[in-house]
C-alpha cells in the first residue's frame, strides 16, 4: 500500500498555485495511485506537480460535501483528462450530498456517481471501503460526515479521519466490533497544539493522542503502525518546527504536501516535495 498526500491543509490556506512551496493545499490524498480520498478546487495543480497519471485513477471517495473537501467541477474535468475508452471515474459521495450537488446533468461523460450514507459498505475496484459517522457537523439535515476504513485488494488496511472531532459512540462502537487492524492511519488535526473553538468539530494533538490510546487499548491500533496527522490550519501554530517535534514525540508524524509513504517494501521512505 502506498498513499501520497496531495494536500494536507485545513480550508484556511491560499491557493498555491503550480508549486505549493512551504504551503499546503486542501486536503486530498491518493491511495495506491488508484483511489482519490477527497479532491478540492486545488487537486488539479496537486495532481499535475506530483506527476499522478489520471489514466490510473478508478474512484473518487469524499468524505463529506465541504468545499475544501469537494469540487465537483474539477472532479469533472478530472474524468475528463482521461484517456475515453477507459471506463468511467466513480465518484463516491454522501447520499444527500449526491442529490443536492450532482444533478444527472452536469455529471460528465466519463464520470458515474454512487451515492452512499456513512454506516454503509462499498467497493472501489477490489477496495473495499467500510464508512462510518463522523463528528463534524454539515450544513444540510441528514447530510453526514464520514471516516473511512479501507481494505486494499493485498490485504493492508487504511483508516482515514477527515475532519471531526471526538468520535460518535456508534463509531466506537463499531471499531470495537473490527475485526480489521489499520497498517496506516490519517488523522485529522486541524488544531495543531492549539486549544482552539474549532475543537467543536476538528482535533488538536491532544485530543488524536486520547484517541489513539483509547483505540490501542480496545485493540483495534496496534502499536508501532505509522499515524499520519493532517489538515492543518494555517494558524495552528508560529513555529512549525516545534510542532512538528511535538507530533513526532507524541507518536505521529506531521504529513506534508507531496509526502509518500509505503508499506510492505524493501524500502518505507518517508519523502517531503
Amino acid at each position: 500500500m502506498e498513499i501520497l498526500f496531495l494536500g494536507t491543509g485545513a480550508a484556511d490556506w491560499p491557493n498555491p498555485g503550480a508549486q505549493v512551496k512551504d504551503g499546503r493545499r486542501l486536503c486530498s490524498m491518493l491511495l495506491d495511485t488508484s483511489v482519490l480520498i477527497d479532491c478540492g478546487p486545488m487537486t488539479l495543480d496537486a495532481i499535475k506537480e506530483f506527476h499522478v497519471n489520471p489514466d490510473l485513477l478508478t474512484d473518487i471517495i469524499i468524505s463529506h460535501p465541504h468545499g475544501d473537501h469537494f469540487n465537483f467541477p474539477v472532479i469533472q474535468q478530472l474524468a475528463l483528462l482521461r484517456s475515453p475508452n477507459l471506463p468511467p471515474l466513480r465518484l463516491h459521495l454522501n447520499l444527500q450530498a449526491t442529490l443536492r450537488a450532482v444533478p444527472s446533468e452536469t455529471t460528465a461523460p466519463r464520470l458515474t456517481v454512487q451515492g452512499y450514507l456513512p454506516g454503509d459498505e462499498f467497493d472501489c475496484h477490489g477496495y473495499q471501503v467500510k464508512t462510518m459517522a463522523a463528528n463534524h457537523p454539515l450544513e444540510i439535515p441528514n447530510e453526514l460526515a464520514a471516516h473511512f476504513l479501507i481494505t486494499t485488494p493485498s490485504g493492508e488496511c487504511l483508516f482515514y479521519l477527515l475532519d471531526g472531532s471526538w468520535m460518535p459512540h456508534s463509531t466506537w462502537r463499531k471499531l470495537s466490533e473490527e475485526t480489521l487492524s489499520p497498517d496506516i492511519v490519517v488523522w485529522e488535526m486541524t488544531c495543531g497544539n492549539l486549544d482552539d473553538w474549532r475543537v467543536r468539530e476538528h482535533c488538536n494533538l491532544g485530543m488524536i493522542s486520547l484517541e489513539a490510546k483509547a483505540l490501542q487499548g480496545m485493540g483495534f491500533l496496534k502499536p508501532g503502525i505509522p499515524m499520519f496527522c493532517s489538515h492543518l490550519m494555517r494558524g495552528a501554530t508560529d513555529n512549525m518546527n516545534q510542532l512538528r517535534a511535538e507530533v513526532s514525540a507524541a507518536g505521529f508524524i506531521l504529513a506534508d504536501d507531496g509526502m509518500r509513504f509505503q508499506t510492505k517494501a524493501a524500502e518505507t521512505p518517508i519523502s517531503a516535495k
